[in-house]
């Protein structure tokens, strides 16, 4: 019954953000190419989402799993709140929304065919929070566990549970129930099992290539910073923190009034923590809580620790909710005389940041539609160009050569380049053959790679003009040839 209110306020706003998505077939290069499997799983050190299959079958089904989804994100909120003691119905139901209406999960629901497994890698960071705040060494073991399932579907969650942890020692802090060395000696006990959590992870997913035969991809390793210095990794963490302020970076704050109001909530935090702080005696308190809020973004922003600054993106930042699930904790632990008052302007603060939320979510997803009708009938109308060319049969091979950037409308008026799924290119080279074969139903073998260079070094390549028109779609030998831009 206590979760309550906080559940049914994620579902209605997790709706309203993110229905359009639920009730379409939204694609983007990914979800086009992965219709039908997971993407990369042991690969990627992702043997849990090889798993998963058992659970979420290899369809990319944007009701059924936009709904699991929802419900996980959904209970790990409840479960923050619970982990935090969160009182006020007002800001659990404001902390919720905004867990389910984040743009790190307008993101994931971008990349519709994991979305599922995702959703309860989440819960299960969450899950690892609670357990560990139970105490004990079952329930550590628990925790671990926890954490250990959650990092073999999706590492960048490490981050969550992470934050989460750091959040609940500043709430001892502010609380002063427990001694400064209680505190520490409890984060010790949070990171002890983390380490441990990520040790047994390492050891299984190295297993799990001996079984298979398999090793990590090329993505992961070139995208793992192991180059730069441990505090060059540092301070690009708290330098990427301190961009996010600013409007649109990563897209994790989604519009201008956006952007003010989470000043207004950095500057709220920072003055509630001091006045909070005030009212609990000892220096030592006061430098904890100090270090505490100054190892808060780099909880939040862990990754960069493990991973290159390139291969950051928007669903790797859920992690930063935990400012949100801050502000309302510094809001209820402020003295009698400021509690009400503080209660209010959050709620008011956290209201307008899910209103910009929502209507982010709705726009990237209208411009993912838009994206699509406009793939959609160029290709159709290039198909029909294909079948009418002088020597087309059932042995053809198509073979597209060029970029259509210039030649589709990707309804730049909101510019999501960094949010993967509704981003520029929507269909581009490993996509295009799902594309033709899955949604417009045109089933014809496209030339490889090797192919594709020596049409484009040939005269008669050479000789054509340029897509759309007269002489852009000619046969050359076995090939029906597209000269695009």
């Amino acid at each position: 019954m206590a979760n309550r209110l906080p559940f049914l306020s994620a579902l209605l706003v997790g709706l309203a953000a993110h229905m359009f998505m639920f009730a379409n077939k939204l694609v983007n290069h990914d979800d086009i190419e992965a219709l039908f499997y997971k993407g990369a799983t042991v690969t990627s050190g992702r043997w849990g989402l090889e798993l998963s299959k058992l659970l979420f079958p290899d369809w990319s089904m944007p009701w059924i799993y936009g709904l699991i989804t929802l419900l996980f994100i959904a209970v790990s909120a409840c479960i923050f709140l619970r982990s935090l003691d969160i009182s006020s119905p007002v800001l659990q139901m404001l902390l919720a929304a905004l867990t389910v209406s984040f743009p790190s999960l307008t993101g994931t629901f971008c990349f519709m065919f994991t979305s599922a497994a995702y959703g309860l890698a989440f819960f299960l960071s969450a899950l690892c929070v609670w357990l560990f705040t139970r105490g004990g060494i079952k329930n550590y073991t628990a925790a671990a566990l926890a954490l250990i399932l959650c990092l073999s579907i999706y590492q960048a969650y490490v981050a969550v549970s992470a934050s989460f942890f750091v959040l609940i020692m500043i709430k001892y802090c502010l609380e002063g129930q427990k001694s400064p060395w209680q505190i520490v000696l409890w984060g010790l006990k949070a990171l002890g099992m983390m380490a441990a959590a990520l040790a047994v992870y390492f050891a299984l997913t190295l297993l799990a290539f001996k079984l298979t035969g398999m090793e990590f991809n090329s993505y992961v390793l070139e995208n793992v910073n192991s180059s730069a210095s441990i505090a060059g990794k540092i301070r690009l963490a708290y330098q990427n923190f301190l961009d996010i302020f600013s409007y649109r970076n990563y897209y994790v704050i989604s519009s201008e009034t956006s952007r003010i109001v989470h000043l207004l909530l950095a500057a709220f935090v920072l003055l509630g923590a001091v006045l909070s702080a005030a009212r609990r005696a000892g220096a030592l308190r006061w430098a904890l809580l100090a270090v505490l809020l100054l190892l808060l973004p780099l909880s939040i922003n862990c990754m960069y620790l493990l991973m290159s600054a390139q291969s950051i993106h928007t669903l790797v930042l859920y992690s930063f909710i935990c400012v949100y699930f801050l502000a309302a904790l510094v809001a209820e632990k402020l003295g009698p005389a400021l509690v009400r008052p503080a209660k209010d302007v959050m709620a008011l603060l956290l209201c307008l940041v899910v209103g910009a939320n929502v209507y982010f979510a709705n726009m990237c997803y209208l411009k993912m539609h838009l994206q699509y009708e406009a793939a959609d009938s160029f290709y159709v109308s290039m198909i029909a160009q294909i079948k009418e060319t002088e020597g087309f049969d059932e042995n053809s091979k198509l073979a597209i050569i060029g970029q259509q950037d210039n030649l589709l409308y990707y309804a730049p008026e909101l510019d999501t380049s960094l949010l993967l799924g509704p981003s520029y290119d929507l269909i581009n080279i490993y996509s295009r053959e799902n594309l033709f074969r899955q949604y417009l139903g045109f089933d014809i073998e496209f030339a490889g790679e090797e192919e594709l260079e020596t049409i484009s070094a040939s005269p008669e390549f050479e000789r054509m003009a340029e897509y759309p028109y007269y002489g852009s779609v000619e046969k050359i030998g076995d090939y029906i040839v597209v000269k695009l831009g």
